[in-house]
């Protein structure tokens, strides 16, 4: 008896709802064109009450590259916004410009870089958050008591076929490849990126010892 209400348990939890959360800059705009078509995968933004949905699913994503893809995203698509402009005029237009000017209070443009990052008016959990979406470590949207499914960024498609059984659209990916990213960082700029994103960097080591097809977390409920 007890052999198939274990099988039964793991039915009803694969059949569940899965409630997607959309972290920034970690695909998820083309995990939202999925789920608009699909009742079982249910779309969080940015904004989501992670405290109380259960069986949620997160893309995870390398923090240097994340960051490198937030400033890209920034200088490429708000150019003509008035911070970004300052930032561009001072000759800030790459990653590792910008993290080295974070990181020195001292430096002739912290306030510059200061004043793009910090949040006004962005909340998760309906919580504000001391910066915005797209720099705010990614450990802001897990709750691991009620995580479920731990997504690889660089391995979406693999896991995503592996599990569900589809593959994702389109990746909104920068023309500036992975490896080219992270090498435009200085060590300086890594280790003050890598105390920021701290967290993030713990969590991707506790679940990178798995394969791809086993990262998945058992429910507790």
């Amino acid at each position: 008896m007890s052999i198939y209400l274990d099988k039964f348990i793991k039915v009803s939890n694969f059949m569940s709802t899965i409630n997607f959360i959309h972290i920034a800059k970690n695909a998820g705009s083309s995990i939202e064109k999925y789920c608009n078509k699909n009742k079982r995968i249910r779309y969080h933004g940015h904004d989501a009450e992670v405290s109380c949905l259960e069986n949620q699913m997160i893309i995870i994503r390398d923090p240097y590259s994340r960051f490198c893809s937030a400033v890209r995203y920034a200088i490429k698509n708000y150019p003509d916004s008035q911070k970004i402009r300052k930032i561009i005029n001072a000759g800030l237009i790459t990653p590792n410009h910008w993290a080295e000017a974070w990181a020195d209070k001292s430096h002739t443009h912290h306030n510059l870089i200061m004043n793009e990052i910090k949040n006004h008016e962005h909340k998760i959990d309906s919580v504000k958050i001391p910066l915005k979406w797209t720099y705010i470590p990614q450990h802001y949207w897990i709750n691991e008591s009620k995580l479920r499914y731990v997504v690889p960024f660089d391995d979406i498609n693999s896991y995503l076929l592996y599990r569900f059984d589809f593959k994702v659209p389109v990746i909104n990916k920068s023309k500036y490849k992975k490896d080219k990213q992270i090498d435009d960082l200085s060590d300086k700029s890594k280790k003050f990126l890598k105390e920021i994103y701290k967290k993030d960097f713990e969590f991707i080591e506790k679940y990178s010892n798995f394969q791809v097809s086993t990262w998945y977390l058992n429910s507790k409920h």
